[in-house]
């Protein structure tokens, strides 16, 4: 309360006692007025106003009803955003400044390059706004775009399968036609987005997948050869097309580990947390494996079923050694058999290994002044050379541990194998 001083008036000795009662009421009605007034400014806007923003201290923290700037308010954290477009993809805008990696200071199952995901100590990295598919790309599905792709121009060098047992080629079953895809190499996968988008978009100007930069042919023959070398090994993706392609690395693993403000089982990126490199999409726990510390109440046994909520998977850590579930796992699941992650995305870790676009190299980061712009490595595609293309996730038949966030692997593009699939994305 600030207070108010009154001088003596040497000539109130003269006034009587009327006059006295006078001048005491009117300094009442005067004090009642000010106070008055006080009231009616509490609540106005602009800092130092009177009672703006400093409830019980008449104008507002001692300006006197002044008209001072009030303090900007600190931007609220940038940790990016998105949205279920109720087309089976979730829309990702990424923090607008971008991340700037870091070091973990926690356990991983090894110390090489290919446990510690993409985005490294130091490494500033900006991603456009992009869409990516919910589950990965079910037999049902790609059956159905391999039926019409090849009665139109398009060539594969694999039918694929329906999950990891079903058979080459054949027509999708009412058992088995949500789980994923399998046994199909890269080069397939890339024919088929751009067979995918001819469909959904009336024709083949949309596609992602050209002959190079300068030669726009659109890719349809996983196949074709110039001399001895693959035309689709050196495709050029153009991501400026609304069309179907597959993921870049850098876009697979933030939607894996994104977890906006929640802390849970992350580290800080910036603002935006993302999940822990030796934890499993979605998982609140870290993935059980030899040299890890258990954490405070948990068992393996407590870390192994945090893994099975989110992903199939084959072996587990039991503090001794590796050993099957029980019951053991045998093949692939149905999509959406696990919970989903923050994203609402499931099994980007488990069920099946899912292609990225980029070329690999145990550096992530080889080929970075290829995309970096003031200092950002804006929308970064991988290595500049190399046949290896990126695979993360980990499969049906994996050991825990490569079900990791962090985990890199990368295998030739005419790979294929019961436990490797793919994910769509795209511009929105």
């Amino acid at each position: 309360m600030t207070k108010f001083k009154t001088n003596k008036n040497k000539k109130a000795k003269a006034f009587t006692i009327k006059g006295a009662a006078v001048l005491i009421i009117a300094a009442i009605l005067a004090a009642a007025l000010l106070f008055t007034g006080c009231k009616q400014s509490t609540g106005s806007s602009g800092g130092g106003n009177s009672g703006g923003g400093n409830s019980g201290n008449i104008g507002g923290g001692g300006n006197g009803g002044g008209g001072g700037t009030p303090p900007t308010p600190p931007a609220p954290p940038d940790v990016g955003s998105f949205e279920d477009t109720g087309d089976g993809f979730v829309k990702i805008i990424h923090p607008a400044n971008g991340i700037v990696g870091v070091d973990p200071d926690y356990t991983l199952p090894g110390t090489d390059n290919y446990w510690k995901g993409v985005f490294r100590a130091g490494r500033k990295v900006k991603l456009s706004p992009y869409k990516l598919g919910k589950t990965e790309v079910t037999y049902e599905l790609w059956h159905e775009v391999l039926t019409w792709a090849e009665s139109n121009g398009y060539t594969f060098a694999n039918k694929g399968k329906e999950g990891s047992h079903g058979t080459v080629g054949a027509a999708p079953t009412e058992a088995g036609k949500k789980e994923p895809v399998t046994t199909i190499n890269w080069r397939d996968c890339i024919v088929w987005c751009n067979a995918y988008t001819q469909i959904k978009l009336g024709s083949d100007e949309q596609c992602v997948y050209r002959k190079s930069k300068t030669d726009i042919a659109v890719l349809k023959d996983a196949t074709a050869k110039e001399g001895e070398d693959f035309i689709c090994d050196k495709a050029y993706a153009d991501m400026s097309k609304k069309g179907f392609r597959l993921p870049t690395e850098a876009e697979w693993e933030y939607a894996a580990r994104w977890q906006g403000s929640d802390k849970t089982n992350a580290a800080q990126y910036g603002d935006v947390w993302l999940t822990k490199l030796n934890s499993a999409s979605g998982a609140k726990k870290p993935i059980g494996f030899s040299g890890l510390a258990l954490p405070a109440g948990e068992t393996w046994e407590t870390l192994r079923d945090e893994l099975t909520r989110v992903a199939v998977y084959d072996e587990w850590w039991n503090g001794t050694g590796w050993v099957d579930q029980t019951p053991a796992t045998t093949k692939t699941a149905a999509v959406k058999s696990k919970d989903p992650n923050a994203l609402g995305l499931h099994d980007m870790s488990g069920n099946v290994w899912e292609w990225c676009f980029d070329r690999y190299n145990n550096n992530p980061a080889s080929n970075d002044s290829a995309y970096e712009q003031g200092g950002i490595v804006t929308d970064p595609q991988g290595a500049a050379s190399g046949s290896g293309r990126v695979l993360r996730g980990g499969g049906w038949s994996s050991v825990a541990f490569y079900c990791a966030v962090g985990a890199r692997g990368g295998n030739g593009s005419d790979f294929r194998f019961s436990d490797l699939g793919f994910r769509l994305a795209c511009r929105p």
